[in-house]
């Protein structure tokens, strides 16, 4: 084999499994399911920013979104983003494994299959987490990038991949512990980019600072979205193979069965040695042992101490970003990934068929985990004709009818869905935050919606008109989801006048004028400012980098 092909082929192995991962939903149509909402046009509204009383669970990735569809359309960024979570994540992994030197290209591109391949992917994929898995992508090169600033350079690379975690709380507060471990490592190291990746965090912290509605949550979802064993010996051991995702449906058919049981417990057992061997080797290896310890300890915290830590996030406000603990177990999965080619490395050299043994290592994840192929079940669906219609004629802030988070639409085949109107349609919305998890409804934290929600609620028991309710919350339409099913609006609420009737959707405007809602400028002047210190962050990393790279080509 040349030197060329040598070169060539390790970055072509993470095109290869991103193919193998996407090339069905990359048909015509938007993938949508659970949290993966992604809708023609998201308007870049001031309600994205997180200055209304929701709390801001989707800052900064929604305005990036709306601002990024702008050029290139909501469709093709639908499809950019899931290959770009695969691609992303296995080039990474490439450049994490040439920067360590630790082995050959063969041990590598297992451990690029590892981090790409794995149950985590499989099952924050599945639930939507689009942009969490675009800060796990970003994870690699952020280690790889706080590794060189170790050695005196690499400031703006470190930057770079730390917006890329930022893009959710739990992908910024990731990139923060992994990052900061490394740099504060004992050792030479600069430690001031790590104020800068604090600031590229700033649009959600401050916006969860300036919260208008309470920052604690339902205790029972401690419960609800603890991780699970999937059939592994107990939630430890499901963790340790990088599976537990709270949710059932979204666990793939195989895990627990024999074969990938065994598979999974091997690269396992021979991630464990290889970490043990780079420890040996690199003593900073040490930052990501603690950082996956620490990860594993959160995602354990619900399945083992329930009770303190339902009291801790009913009392404490911004615990609740922790209670879906095995969001966080993205370090585990980077650390075991090299481990486990570090362990292929060894072996190779003391086995015969070196090659053999090499590819069937590299294709061992893939094996264990057949259900990513193809998207993890996600499939493509088309909105129906008549929203577009129903946009035109909707007029103000507007509910979405029914008032719930998720619904399971007929133009989505059924699948569950995080409801799409409130980014579909042009208008801001009040949104549904309560969450029905096992047959249990949580309440939600928004109190705007809580009043409408109980307004609702009282009118189906007791008969009484939510008009006036819906009004003084400044609502004077309504968006009925025809395909999501459920009763008639008009069953609950006199006097609507039907705008638009479609196939699919209703469109209803409400008796009566809403009433103006309460106007904080001080608190969109705050969060608009973190937004302003987070770009002009951002700007001088990608600067830093046009130069650096400007000043190698100058001296070749």
């Amino acid at each position: 084999m040349s030197e060329r092909a040598v070169r060539v082929l390790p970055w072509l192995w993470p095109v290869l499994l991103t193919l193998l991962i996407t090339a069905p939903l990359l048909a015509p149509g938007y993938v949508v399911g659970y949290d993966m909402v992604f809708v023609p046009d998201l308007t870049v509204r001031l309600d994205l920013f997180g200055v209304t009383t929701a709390m801001p669970r989707a800052v900064p990735s929604d305005v990036i979104v709306a601002v990024l569809d702008e050029v290139v359309g909501g469709q093709v960024l639908n499809k950019v983003v899931l290959v770009a979570i695969p691609l992303l994540s296995g080039l990474g992994m490439t450049a994490l494994w040439r920067e360590l030197r630790l082995g050959t290209a063969l041990p590598g591109a297992a451990a690029v299959t590892l981090f790409v391949w794995n149950p985590f992917v499989a099952e924050r994929l599945r639930l939507g987490a689009w942009a969490l898995l675009l800060g796990y992508a970003a994870l690699p090169w952020l280690v790889r990038s706080a590794l060189r600033l170790r050695k005196g350079s690499g400031w703006p690379g470190f930057l770079l991949a730390s917006a890329g975690c930022a893009l959710t709380a739990s992908g910024g507060i990731t990139g923060l512990l992994v990052g900061g471990l490394i740099l504060l490592w004992p050792g030479r190291g600069r430690v001031w980019p790590l104020g800068g990746a604090v600031l590229l965090n700033a649009p959600w912290l401050v916006a969860g600072l300036v919260h208008a509605g309470i920052s604690t949550v339902d205790p029972a979802s401690v419960t609800a979205f603890a991780a699970r064993d999937e059939g592994y010996g107990g939630v430890l051991p499901t963790l340790l193979t990088l599976g537990g995702a709270w949710n059932a449906d979204v666990v793939p058919g195989n895990r627990g069965d024999l074969l990938p049981l065994i598979f999974a417990l091997v690269m396992l057992l021979m991630s464990v040695a290889g970490v043990v061997l780079w420890w040996r080797q690199d003593r900073v290896a040490g930052a990501l042992v603690v950082a996956a310890v620490i990860a594993v300890l959160v995602g354990m915290a619900g399945a083992v101490a329930p009770g303190a830590f339902a009291d801790v996030v009913a009392n404490v406000p911004g615990t609740g970003l922790f209670r879906d603990g095995q969001r966080y177990l993205a370090p585990l999965v980077l650390l075991q990934s090299i481990g486990f080619g570090v362990a292929v490395h060894v072996l190779l050299q003391h086995v015969p068929l070196h090659r053999v043994v090499g590819a069937t290592a590299v294709l061992l994840p893939i094996a264990a985990l057949p259900a990513l192929a193809g998207g993890a079940g996600l499939k493509v669906s088309h909105y129906p004709a008549d929203w577009a219609r129903a946009q035109q004629v909707l007029a103000g802030p507007f509910i979405p009818w029914p008032f719930e988070s998720y619904r399971a639409p007929v133009w989505n085949g059924r699948r569950p869905v995080l409801d799409p109107m409130p980014r579909y349609f042009d208008q801001p919305a009040v949104v549904p935050d309560e969450l029905i998890v096992g047959g249990h409804r949580l309440a939600g934290e928004d109190p705007r919606a809580a009043t409408v929600a109980t307004a609702f609620r009282t009118a189906i028991r007791s008969g009484t008109d939510p008009t006036p309710v819906l009004l003084q919350q400044g609502v004077g339409w309504l968006v009925f989801d025809r395909g999501a099913g459920g009763p008639s609006p008009r069953d609950s609420i006199a006097g609507l006048t039907e705008v638009y009737a479609g196939m699919s959707v209703s469109v209803y405007e409400l008796p009566g004028t809403p009433a103006p809602q309460p106007n904080r400028p001080w608190r969109t002047a705050v969060v608009l400012a973190a937004w302003v210190v987070a770009g002009a962050t951002l700007v001088a990393a990608a600067a830093g980098l046009v130069m650096r790279r400007s000043t190698v080509w100058r001296s070749r």
